[in-house]
């Protein structure tokens, strides 16, 4: 599945209509981004494609740098463009789904799709669940108070009424067929099976006991402060709904993650979310892959980054094209009427 080739032009020179390539699917059939701000969130999301379209060149403005994957699950044509090597957060987030909407000007939704960190106790989150974000708060925005104390002025973002009855519509056919989910993370891992769920133990340590920083891995820590939990019945995956918080650093305090997620009531954290739902209506899907503590690692991020996959491949498959395409096809052929 390779990236297809992009030919640069000048801004000036486009033509106001939707280019329209010799054997290629019609720009203005895309209508969904898919965001990733890792390269292993990347492969995870090709690896849940349908179809990927690698002959045709994609157009782009000359100011717009991104890299594009064009593909389809289902009906749906989805446009995949990740945030350029080492460069996370907000800001790196909103300008690459800025300029994916600038050459791709039917895109209507988008899906930041990758990994996060859970916050556990308030829900029995294991590494591997997936974290649906129906609100979003940037929990780094604020003003610094006379005491030196953040006080935070962001205001919750919710997802838009068109995610929020596909998410609910989702949640209901999860409850029919607990399996169809699992499915699609396996049929997925048959072309990455270096993202199979990985042997290192799951652990939760107490919120106070701090990670051995002389060791990468927690193999030298203390084994007493490990939170005691219930096995669960399966391994299967469990997806969790709620708000997440999002920022401009790496959460990696166990002490602020629960005083944030007191807060402002959230079960995630997160680097990308804020900076895209002011550009496009978003949902944010994250898989876990540590507890936003110091036993922060690396050993669960591929299955995280897979497990969120196989989720937005699920909520792609219950849109409906007409709720996307409607307006769409507006604009095309009132493009097309004026040329």
């Amino acid at each position: 599945m390779n990236t297809p080739q992009q030919h640069h032009e000048d801004p000036g020179s486009r033509s106001p209509s939707f280019p329209i390539l010799q054997g290629a699917i019609p720009y203005h059939r895309f209508t969904i981004a898919w965001v990733c701000a890792l390269h292993i969130e990347r492969a995870a999301a090709l690896a849940m494609l349908d179809e990927t379209f690698e002959s045709a060149p994609v157009l782009v403005p000359s100011l717009d740098v991104n890299t594009y994957t064009l593909g389809r699950i289902a009906q749906q044509y989805i446009v995949i463009a990740c945030l350029p090597e080492s460069q996370y957060g907000t800001n790196n987030a909103a300008i690459v789904l800025t300029n994916l909407t600038r050459t791709f000007s039917s895109v209507r939704m988008a899906l930041m799709v990758g990994v996060g960190g859970g916050v556990p106790g308030r829900t029995d989150m294991r590494l591997g669940d997936v974290v649906v974000g129906t609100r979003v708060m940037q929990y780094d925005m604020g003003k610094i108070s006379d005491r030196g104390l953040l006080q935070r002025t962001a205001v919750a973002r919710v997802i838009h009424p068109l995610l929020g009855t596909a998410v609910s519509s989702l949640r209901s056919d999860h409850e029919l067929q607990p399996g169809r989910l699992l499915q699609i993370l396996r049929n997925g891992l048959r072309k990455l099976p270096q993202y199979c769920q990985p042997s290192t133990p799951d652990r939760l340590f107490l919120t106070t006991y701090q990670h051995e920083l002389s060791e990468d891995s927690c193999d030298t820590c203390d084994e007493t402060k490990l939170v005691i939990r219930i096995k669960r019945p399966s391994e299967d995956f469990v997806i969790h709904y709620g708000a997440i918080a999002s920022g401009n650093q790496v959460m990696k305090n166990s002490t602020a993650r629960d005083e944030i997620a007191r807060e402002l009531d959230v079960v995630c954290f997160e680097m990308e979310a804020a900076g895209l739902m002011d550009v496009l209506p978003c949902l944010p899907i994250r898989g876990i892959c540590d507890y936003s503590d110091s036993h922060k690692s690396k050993e669960w991020q591929k299955y995280a980054a897979a497990t969120a996959a196989a989720y937005a491949r699920a909520f792609v498959e219950t849109l409906r094209v007409t709720s996307l395409q409607e307006s769409v096809s507006r604009d095309y052929a009132s493009r097309a009427q004026g040329q």
